[in-house]
């Protein structure tokens, strides 16, 4: 079986642990942590192995936040450059 396929299978996960940590990462993401500190935040990875958080990469709620993530990180840095 190959990643992708293992990812697959794990996305469709409606288990109540998996959509408690889809709401952790969103809420954390909301709150203006980076992408990165939240998927090695001892909550996520004391719950999730490496693939697994690969896989949660991939829920649609996961994937929203961190773009408006990625968004605010682009916002902060062009303030910064244009406030020097």
């Amino acid at each position: 079986m190959s990643i992708k396929d293992i990812i697959a299978s794990m996305i469709t996960d409606d288990s109540a642990a998996h959509k408690r940590l889809i709401e952790y990462v969103t809420a954390q993401l909301s709150q203006g942590r980076a992408l990165a500190e939240v998927m090695n935040d001892p909550y996520v990875t004391n719950h999730l192995d490496v693939t697994e958080r690969r896989a949660l990469l991939e829920e649609p709620e996961v994937v929203e936040a961190a773009q408006a993530d990625a968004l605010e990180e682009m916002r902060a840095h062009l303030e910064e450059l244009a406030g020097s």
